[in-house]
């Protein structure tokens, strides 16, 4: 994949992840784009069961097994506390479904 097509891939799977955590958001942050920083729980106001729905639907989105996949590539899923931990995550996915 040459250096554009791995950019638009990038940009389409953090915007994937924008979108998605905006949908579940009680109180985003109206900065855009959101920084790799925040807190997930303090900043953006998922609480656990938003960030669980969350999680689920990323999988969806990638098309692949969330307690599988995570397993596998090692990711603890209870780690996941960042908008960047999250795009990480997603990252790590959309290598899985090519």
């Amino acid at each position: 994949m040459g250096e554009l097509s791995t950019a638009v891939a990038t940009e389409s799977v953090e915007g994937k992840i924008t979108d998605l955590v905006l949908e579940y958001a009680l109180h985003a942050p109206a900065d855009r784009p959101l920084r790799p920083e925040l807190s997930l729980r303090d900043e953006i106001g998922l609480d656990s069961f938003s960030l669980v729905s969350l999680m689920l639907r990323l999988g969806e989105e990638f098309n692949v097994d969330l307690a599988d996949e995570s397993a596998r590539l090692g990711i603890d899923l209870g780690t996941v506390s960042t908008f960047g931990d999250l795009v990480k995550l997603g990252r790590a996915f959309s290598e899985l479904s090519r």
